[in-house]
């Protein structure tokens, strides 16, 4: 697969759109293969167990399609407006980053939806983390391997980078990849038990689709989460 999304991206440089699009289509029917043939687990459904099983807790979610999701899977729970729902909009490489800040400010479980692309902009943040090791903040890495919404450029985890253990040599406690919703739900369940930090590498993949950009007000939205952090005593935002 890795293959041909290089073969994707050369073809719409030096020979054109109509070329590219063509490909990508072949593109997508070699996806759909793969889902049948290794199994999938999608974002859609981690993000759904998230909010499923960890209660009331903080989540902050990814820029783009992460936080679309994140909104649409809180409306069909019938959960919004969730105030402890963060979306992170326009905030590419900082979800983690933020969730750090939050986590050290409460004793409650912090859950952050993080993607391949943006902690690989920036693994400082993973080591700070490791440094200040709070026990109470999870990060749920969807790594599909790609940047898909720029054109389903390979990111390094599509080669020989692996966040789980790049996050173990930062210092997280306790560090886990998954590969399909079953396992996932065992380890999401475990880490809400035991003391952290704690890594989770989701292996997902992509469906060709993303959902309706929602009707979230950045400003809004922050001011929201603060009062609703603000209202639990435990709390210091």
């Amino acid at each position: 697969m890795l293959l041909l999304i290089m073969i994707l991206i050369y073809i719409k440089k030096y020979l054109g759109i109509s070329h590219f699009v063509t490909l990508q289509k072949y593109l997508w029917l070699y996806v759909c293969l793969l889902y049948y043939m290794e199994g999938k687990l999608l974002r859609y459904d981690v993000i759904k167990n998230i909010l499923q099983t960890s209660n009331n807790s903080p989540v902050i979610s990814n820029l783009g399609p992460t936080s679309d999701e994140l909104w649409h899977i809180t409306k069909e729970l019938e959960l919004l407006p969730r105030e402890r729902n963060f979306y992170t909009y326009g905030s590419m490489g900082l979800c983690s980053s933020i969730a750090l800040g939050i986590a050290i400010n409460t004793n409650e479980k912090v859950v952050s939806i993080d993607g391949d692309g943006s902690l690989l902009m920036n693994l400082g943040t993973l080591s700070t983390i490791g440094r200040v090791s709070p026990d109470n903040l999870i990060i749920v890495a969807c790594d599909n391997e790609m940047w898909a919404q720029t054109g389903y450029q390979p990111t390094a985890t599509a080669f020989n980078t692996e966040l789980e253990n790049v996050s173990k040599f930062c210092g997280f406690k306790n560090t886990f990849k998954c590969t399909n919703i079953d396992e996932f739900k065992n380890i999401f369940e475990n880490a809400l038990k035991i003391k952290g930090p704690t890594m989770i590498v989701a292996k997902t993949k992509e469906t060709g689709e993303f959902p309706e950009v929602t009707p979230v007000e950045p400003e809004f939205t922050t001011y929201r989460f603060r009062n609703s952090m603000l209202n639990n005593n435990e709390a210091k935002l």
